[in-house]
């Protein structure tokens, strides 16, 4: 049978085809969030071997296939596990199997950003075992098939306890440039002590398996190398048993006296360096100040240096100045150990009158001292009236007492009711808190010194946990909105002993959430505190998930009535929620901008599809209503026949019809 087609049906496909694709694109849009974090952490407990984490990202979909193969060198692990994450979502997880040493995850296929995470317990006596990760694709196999880009291996050490000596390892590579006789210095900087002479510094230099002439040691050795050849240099040192803390440089110069190699190398728990540009060979001056306040620090020690060249350090508060130093990257090491209490501390290295580096950090005792005091450092613009807010947040729990004082060039100002204070002069002020931890479990508060006024500048908030482990971070709203925060348990290898998140502004918090789950907040442009308690439970280590985007727009719309007389109006009532602005189409009375929530009477000629599209931060969102419309009465007179008017109406025609005849 053959259907025939008036020219305005492929019309109205075309426009329920654009407009369906309409709404497809959309709804694409309304996906898009602002995502200001995005992020999975992997904690260990203090006591457990610190996790490795490595990230791939991969273009395209694509089925992969994870293996994790436990080295056994130099013995096997007493257990090693992998999990794997997919932006906030775990996507596998594994254990290596003791039979065969390895474990394998199957990835499915999708593109993004993956992280791995492997935790293991090395063997008792060794304290360390190395493992491989190699992914490649599901239709192949490892090694021979792996991916290179997304594969790794690693180590992982049992944490030194406190009556061990710790060491650390250099193993990188340089290239050589010419074949001849090069020449390795190390030198001990002696800072924060020398390095251990029990266990001297040694190393080497390889090409591939095999060593190039003698071992390394502190001094100057040398070394006969290839021209073009990247060479393997590992260095092992031990620091000072005291301080647990070390510095060296290495330098490797090719038969011409160009450097090839020019670092300097941090030993034990020395942090690492801060890098700042020297761009004038201007004498540089370095200052130290202990504030002694709540309490001198136990240890204190700052030092610069440039490549290897060690240019000045100082182990005792105090100054040093016309320190001869070329233009370049200049490093600041810096050492602090605090007593039973904590201690504030300040470094400032100048290029003549310009400053280089100026911090003031505050060091608190070390977790299991005991100490529930805490300090906190804030630099005042001048003298004047200012306000301190300490805030519990009772959150996971409350604190069981807190108390505050805050002075300057050791001197204690006194604080009215509200917190207010008057400093005699600009700079640094030292905050100390004693807070008294829950009873069970972990507690928050939050520090925050800020103007006087109607509309206080904050100069410093920051949080603090008290008898948990936990994470702080900054992060940047950039629009006003509802935004929605996730924070997921991804129980690998369990849960959570606790798991929580606040985020903060100042002594106010905008949403909390215990374990998992979501909430809601109003944000507007500026910086915001978040705040995560993380201990791991049995196993001694948790996986969680941390989301914070902008909340997508929600839009509602309906019509009443639904269906009208063509010409007669129809009611439109909308709201939405999350969104700034709101956009008409599909109408002749309903187009162009629209207020967020609303109610318009709008004339309806024909059969129409009404939409609303609302955008916020988080997106568009779409609502339609279809109002349909019957046609209007035809004109023209009406009512019942009288059948008697009719007959004589007829009579009459007859009558006209008949001839008239004339009189004889």
């Amino acid at each position: 049978m053959r259907l025939a087609m008036g020219t305005g049906m492929p019309r109205l496909m075309m426009k329920l085809l654009l407009k369906a694709a309409s709404i497809a694109a959309l709804a694409a849009a309304a996906a898009q969030a602002d995502v200001v974090l995005d992020e999975t952490n992997l904690v260990g407990l203090p006591s457990a071997a610190a996790p490795a984490k490595y990230s791939f990202t991969a273009a395209t979909a694509q089925a992969l296939t994870l293996t994790l193969a436990d080295f056994a060198t130099p013995a096997a692990f007493g257990s090693l596990q992998v999990a794997v994450t997919l932006g906030d979502k775990l996507v596998g997880s594994a254990m290596v199997e003791a039979a065969t040493h390895e474990a394998t995850v199957a990835i499915p296929a999708a593109a993004g950003d993956y992280a791995v995470n492997v935790i293991g317990t090395p063997d008792s006596t060794a304290g360390y075992g190395g493992f491989g990760v190699c992914v490649a694709p599901a239709t192949s196999s490892c090694p021979t098939g792996g991916i290179a880009a997304y594969s790794f291996s690693g180590i992982l050490f049992t944490p030194a306890t406190p009556s061990t000596i710790p060491s650390s390892a250099l193993n990188t590579s340089f290239k050589s440039t010419a074949s001849g006789t090069y020449s390795v210095t190390i030198t001990d900087d002696a800072f924060p002590a020398p390095l251990s002479t029990t266990t001297p510094l040694v190393g080497g230099i390889f090409l591939g398996s095999t060593q190039m002439g003698a071992n390394l040691a502190a001094g100057t050795t040398q070394v006969t190398l290839a021209a073009g050849k990247t060479y393997t240099l590992i260095v092992a040192a031990v620091a000072d048993a005291n301080l647990k803390a070390g510095l060296y440089g290495i330098r490797i110069t090719d038969p011409s006296g160009a450097a090839v190699f020019d670092r300097t190398q941090p030993v034990g728990t020395l942090p690492a360096s801060t890098i700042v540009d020297h761009s004038t060979a201007q004498a540089l001056s370095l200052k130290l100040s202990d504030f002694d306040y709540p309490a001198p620090l136990a240890h204190v020690g700052v030092a610069a240096t440039e490549g290897s060249r060690a240019l000045a350090q100082l182990t005792l508060p105090g100054a040093l100045s016309n320190i001869p130093a070329a233009t370049g990257s200049i490093e600041i090491w810096q050492y602090a150990v605090a007593g039973a209490l904590p201690g504030v501390y300040q470094v400032n290295l100048t290029s003549g009158t310009a400053s280089l580096y100026s911090a003031t950090p505050v060091v608190n005792p070390a977790a299991a001292s005991g100490s529930t005091a805490y300090a906190f450092a804030a630099t005042l613009p001048s003298a004047g009236a200012y306000n301190l807010l300490v805030t519990d947040f009772q959150f996971p729990s409350a604190l069981q007492s807190i108390a505050a004082t805050v002075a300057q060039n050791g001197t204690v100002l006194m604080q009215s009711a509200n917190g207010g204070f008057t400093a005699p002069a600009q700079g640094v002020v030292i905050v100390v808190v004693d807070a008294q931890p829950p009873p069970s479990g972990s507690g928050i508060f939050d520090v925050t010194v800020q103007t006087s006024g109607a509309s206080p500048q904050i100069l410093l908030d920051q949080t603090q946990v008290v008898g948990g482990q936990f994470t702080t971070q900054t992060v940047n709203l950039g629009t006003s909105g509802a935004y929605s925060a996730a924070l997921t348990d991804l129980a690998f290898p369990a849960t959570f002993k606790e798991l929580a998140t606040v985020i903060s502004k100042g002594a106010t918090v905008l949403g909390k959430v215990y374990g998992s789950g979501t909430f809601q907040l109003s944000g507007t442009p500026g910086q915001y505190l978040v705040t995560t308690v993380a201990t791991p439970g049995s196993q001694n280590y948790g996986l969680y998930s941390l989301r914070l985007a902008s909340s997508v727009p929600t839009v509602s719309l309906a019509a009443s009535p639904s269906t009208v007389t063509a010409g007669a109006t129809s009611t439109l009532t909308w709201s939405s929620t999350n969104a700034n602005a709101c956009t008409a189409s599909g109408g002749a009375g309903w187009t162009g901008s629209q207020a967020t929530s609303g109610t318009l009477a709008v004339v309806v000629s024909a059969a129409e599809t009404l939409m609303l599209t609302c955008t916020g931060p988080g997106g568009s969102a779409t609502q339609s209503v279809t109002v349909t419309a019957t046609p209007a009465p035809s004109g023209g007179g009406g009512g019942s026949l009288n059948f008697g008017l009719l007959a004589a109406l007829a009579a009459l025609a007859l009558a006209r019809r008949r001839p008239v005849h004339g009189s004889g």
